[in-house]
Formats: C-alpha cells, sequence, structure tokens
C-alpha cells in the first residue's frame, strides 16, 4: 500500500491551490488607478493611467472598466437612501494575460460627464460625491477594484451664478444632492437618470421663500431649472441657458431674472 505523493503531483496541487486562491481574490490580479488631478472643473478632462499588478498566478482580464459614479437620493420603502448611480462607463483595454507578478499600465482620458454634480459646494449638507470606480473583468474571480474621489468644481459662470445670489440676493445655500429622474430645462433634458439639485433660502429671518437650481452642460452652454418657492404663492419654474462665456453683465441679468 502506497501513501506517497509525486513532486509532480505536490507541483500541480500547489498551482491549482493557487488558482483557487485567485479566483477568490487571494493572490489575484491587483488594480490601482492614479488621476493626474483629482479636482476636475464642470465638463473638464479627466486624465490618468491604470496600474494592474499580476498576482500569483496567470490570469485572462476581459476588460478594465472605468465606471463614473455618484450617489442618488432615492425613497425606497417610504426610507430616504442614497444609492450608487453610474453616470458613464469606459472600457481601457482590449482583453490581455497579466502574467504573474508582472505589472501593466494603462493610460486613460475623458470628459467629465456634462450632468455630474458640483461637489466642492461651500455647504454643509452637500450631499453630492462623484468618484471613479475602476474594475478588472476576470472570468470566475471577484473582480479586483479600486475606487478614486473627484472633486467636481463649478464653472466660473456657475460659480459666479451662485456667489451673486448669496451676495446680492441675500440668500443663503443650505443644501445639495442629486436626485433621481428625469429634468428638463431650456430644450435640454437629462440622459443619466439624475440631476443635481442646490438649493437656497432667504437668510434673512423676516423673509422666506426656497430656491432650487438644476445645471448641466450642452457644449458650450449651461442649461438650468428653477424651482422658486415663495410662500403664499406656490412654485414657479424657470428655465434658462447661457454661455459659459457670459459677461459679468448677462449674468446680472441672469440673477435677477431667477430672484
Amino acid at each position: 500500500m502506497h501513501f506517497g505523493l509525486s513532486f509532480n503531483s505536490i507541483i500541480k496541487g500547489s498551482s491549482m491551490f493557487k488558482n483557487i486562491s485567485a479566483a477568490l481574490g487571494f493572490g489575484g490580479a491587483k488594480v490601482d488607478t492614479i488621476l493626474d488631478h483629482n479636482e476636475v472643473i464642470q465638463g473638464g478632462l479627466v486624465t490618468g493611467h491604470v496600474k494592474v499588478h499580476g498576482g500569483k498566478v496567470d490570469q485572462h482580464i476581459d476588460a478594465i472598466t472605468i465606471k463614473l459614479m455618484t450617489k442618488v437620493k432615492q425613497e425606497i420603502d417610504d426610507d430616504i437612501q442614497f444609492v450608487d448611480h453610474v453616470l458613464a462607463q469606459y472600457s481601457i483595454s482590449e482583453p490581455f494575460d497579466a502574467e504573474a507578478e508582472a505589472e501593466y499600465r494603462f493610460e486613460f482620458e475623458f470628459n467629465l460627464h456634462p450632468e455630474a454634480p458640483i461637489t466642492t459646494l461651500a455647504v454643509a449638507n452637500n450631499q453630492c460625491l462623484v468618484w471613479l470606480d475602476t474594475a478588472l473583468d476576470i472570468d470566475y474571480a471577484i473582480d479586483a477594484s479600486d475606487k478614486d474621489v473627484i472633486h467636481v468644481m463649478p464653472l466660473p459662470v456657475v460659480a459666479t451664478i451662485i456667489s451673486k445670489l448669496i451676495e446680492d440676493k441675500d440668500l443663503k445655500l443650505v443644501k445639495a444632492d442629486m436626485e433621481s429622474g428625469t429634468i428638463s430645462m431650456s430644450g435640454f433634458t437629462n440622459e443619466s437618470g439624475a440631476y443635481q439639485e442646490i438649493e437656497f433660502r432667504k437668510s434673512s429671518i423676516f423673509s422666506r421663500g426656497e430656491l432650487e437650481l438644476s445645471f448641466a452642460l450642452k457644449g458650450d452652454t449651461i442649461c438650468g431649472l428653477a424651482e422658486i418657492d415663495r410662500v403664499l404663492r406656490g412654485d414657479t419654474y424657470k428655465s434658462f441657458d447661457i454661455s459659459i462665456h457670459a459677461s459679468d453683465a448677462e449674468i446680472d441679468d441672469l440673477v435677477d431674472y431667477l430672484v
């Protein structure tokens, strides 16, 4: 009776164990996304590269996918929750074989989705987040993934509109979030299934009212919708558009129109 194992059997068993471990996420390929800049203006260029570090065994990678993500407010079972929402998705590689312990680099660039929310607003109740979710598509394995936050800054025209509403119209910025659904503004309808709402209120205790603004880019034009809630007078909706190259006088006219 013989209970011994051959050297080849031991090696084969070790290789099988490594493959199983890689499929479970242990010792498999790793992914790391490096952004050139993590601050990007609305509609601006997002650039960087993805590093793939081969694991303990060779693995076939079907694709490297980058998803542009945000959080969207939804009402679920009478409870308000913020759920992950895909704004856009990009494939940045063809299928390839990642050899064990080898390292690979893939450059990428794309323009930030025109409906991505502004995340750098100076407001305590800011529920807006944007990040990249990078994943390796590997057959029969738990996908390796990496998350990288992007800070989205307003275009100068949008920043000036917000500033003038606060400084010239006595409004206070109180909240910003992403709403689920479709919105039409000045002939433009959003395509991402979500839109940002930036909420202002009258800062004076003697005057009440709210203003909610939504912005989206369409080429060199900023399309927008304003919901004005005036006490005893109900809600009013005003759509507008303004060039990203608008003059101060044009911005002043828009602010006067909104309030």
